[in-house]
């Protein structure tokens, strides 16, 4: 049994009641600066979640066993459920197997953040696809990089490839399908920091790009450039096969400079919308 599982296991009986008057320290041994009641509650039971190798869907004792085991009243419980609540870790429940269910954090949630950070800066939409353009390409060199690139990398991008050449008849779909393999490069690269971070501005950038797909006229003509896409697809898709880090790398950035000018150009001047509003 490992340290994490035996704490996990004895957690119940090992941790004392919250008190704001007491110096209080999360599971690092960090000392947590002096706050109210509700909210170093809220730390320990973050901390719980976040630390204790709890997953997505878990429960937390019930409320009648958190009062008890943390010595505080309901009202503080509340309150700190509230602010776990407001971070989006928790959910209430309902019904016979209710109770506070866990909600890990995931990419989704920190593009919502970002979005909205975004928004609230009036940051042009220029300013993201810039931030795309710049690391999107380092992601498909790491993806050539990877010494397990014929099974963990390729396949993926073949089956991802497939998908866009069966939708060239529906413009909106190729794009999202399109989008997928972009957002490919970026899960395959084989490094978790880059992929979360990168991830939520690819996220925010292809709710962009499927909003202009959805609004272009109908009749317009892309026949030349989504075959000139499919095309630099495959070529990428063989610069990783063979191991060419720089090469991926000119062709991603020549190929993301291409693809981003449609819908940059239909909407000059536009700021970043975050996800709820696209």
């Amino acid at each position: 049994m490992t340290p994490a599982q035996a704490a996990t296991l004895g957690r119940e009986k090992e941790e004392p009641p919250v008190n704001a008057a007491t110096p209080q320290r999360n599971s690092r041994g960090t000392r947590i600066r002096p706050v109210s009641v509700a909210e170093g509650l809220a730390v320990v039971l973050r901390d719980r979640i976040l630390d204790g190798g709890m997953r997505d869907g878990d429960l937390l004792p019930k409320q009648s066993e958190l009062l008890e085991q943390y010595q505080v009243g309901k009202t503080t419980l509340r309150q700190a459920i509230r602010i776990l609540e407001t971070e989006g870790l928790v959910t209430v429940r309902r019904g016979n197997t209710g109770g506070l269910a866990v909600q890990l954090p995931n990419e989704t949630d920190a593009a919502r953040t970002i979005g909205l950070v975004l928004r609230s800066r009036r940051v042009p939409l220029e300013d993201l696809a810039a931030a795309v353009r710049n690391l999107e390409p380092t992601c498909a060199g790491m993806c050539a990089a990877r010494d397990d690139r014929a099974t963990a990398v390729v396949p993926r991008l073949l089956a991802l490839h497939e998908r866009c050449v069966e939708l060239v008849g529906d413009l909106p779909e190729f794009v999202r399908a399109c989008r997928d393999f972009h957002e490919g490069l970026v899960e395959l690269c084989g490094n978790t920091t880059m992929r979360l971070l990168l991830g939520t501005a690819e996220s925010l950038w292809s709710a962009h790009e499927h909003d202009w797909a959805d609004t272009v006229p109908e009749g317009a003509d892309f026949t030349e450039r989504i075959q000139a896409g499919i095309d630099v697809h495959r070529d990428l898709i063989d610069l990783i096969v063979a191991g060419d880090v720089d090469g991926t790398h000119r062709l991603a950035r020549r190929h993301l400079e291409d693809a981003q000018s449609h819908p940059l150009k239909a909407r000059p001047g536009v700021a970043v919308v975050s996800l709820p509003d696209i």
